[in-house]
């Protein structure tokens, strides 16, 4: 009887282990064939959006490296609490090999482009797994969600996530119910250092405005931030501004001469510094809410955006006071 109770067990806990091992096979955005033993548990991310997708799942704790320039964000922070994963550079600055491979690390993300190409390569020669994402539109940022959570064993979350995206979605969508193409407001989105460069339809800034139901009116401008000059800006006779988060110091000085009198006059939407809206992120379905909301009141009229996008940052990061609109005193 005890050898049958012995052998039982044994079969069982390797059942337990043959589940536990089997592979997780990944397929990345650039079309690479990404293989993990288990679920990543020590992970480098090597730019900004790969920061924000990572913690919206919850992976601080298995952070190791942080790339791009929000290590000294007070929103990742804040999620970090005493967590000090190290600095292994940005895409700007470089990123360093060498500190990665020291981290031990068994996924590293890497961004969509030749310097990233040229580093999964490397990793991969090192026998280091690594995802290149490339979240450029909210689609890609779904898809960059969904694989990421496939290799962390963080599907529950992710699913969550995703969910919460679709109510914000529904909302816009609902809101937004029957307004025609000629009733869309004509907008102009303003980079944050310099009036005169604007997104392009190949930006996922574009996407960002057209979910909130405004019309880009630099659509068929082609390039990353087009330089445009005070004569098209005017002849394009936009209705509102969008107005880039971080410091605008620079544009709230050029709207001051008076070539920019009328343009200055705009109603204006300010995205939220440190929000990270207006990039592609797990979050950006709120600031099209917010873009939303502000661009069309009559239309949102019984919307309490503080608090849809407060119970979005409760559901993601698990704190409602993340939101860059909570200014409430049990967020202070």
């Amino acid at each position: 009887m005890l050898n049958r109770l012995f052998s039982a067990v044994v079969i069982l806990l390797c059942g337990l282990s043959s589940v536990s091992a089997t592979p997780i096979h990944l397929v990345d955005q650039q079309g690479r064939e990404v293989v993990l033993q288990q679920p990543a548990s020590r992970i480098v991310t090597t730019f900004t959006p790969a920061n924000l997708f990572a913690l919206s799942l919850g992976l601080e704790d298995q952070l190791v490296g942080i790339g791009g320039s929000t290590k000294h964000s007070p929103f990742i922070n804040r999620i970090l609490g005493d967590r000090d994963p190290l600095v292994i550079g940005s895409r700007s600055a470089g990123t360093s090999l060498e500190t990665i491979v020291a981290l031990k690390p068994d996924l590293v993300l890497v961004f969509g482009k030749k310097d990233g190409y040229r580093l999964a390569d490397r990793l991969t020669s090192l026998g280091i797994a690594s995802l290149v994402i490339q979240p450029e539109s909210f689609k890609d940022s779904e898809v960059v969600l969904s694989l990421l959570a496939k290799a962390t064993g963080t599907e529950d979350k992710a699913a969550k996530i995703e969910a919460e995206n679709q109510r914000l979605a529904e909302i816009i969508q609902t809101g937004l119910k029957g307004l025609s193409d000629e009733q869309r407001l004509r907008a102009y989105y303003a980079n944050s250092s310099d009036l005169y460069r604007t997104a392009s339809e190949q930006m996922f800034q574009h996407q960002l405005m057209a979910v909130a139901g405004l019309k880009n009116v630099a659509t068929g401008v082609p390039g990353f931030y087009p330089k445009v000059n005070a004569e098209q800006l005017l002849l394009w006779q936009p209705q509102l501004l969008v107005r880039e988060s971080n410091d605008s110091t620079k544009v709230d000085e050029q709207l001051k001469k008076s070539l920019m009198t009328q343009i200055a006059e705009l109603p204006q939407i300010n995205i939220p510094k440190g929000s990270f809206w207006d990039m592609p992120s797990p979050m950006a379905m709120a600031g099209a809410l917010y873009i939303a909301v502000n661009a069309y009141p009559e239309r949102f009229k019984n919307i309490d955006v503080d608090s849809e996008i407060a119970h979005y940052y409760q559901v993601a990061f698990g704190d409602p006071c993340l939101s860059p609109l909570q200014e409430t005193s049990q967020c202070r």
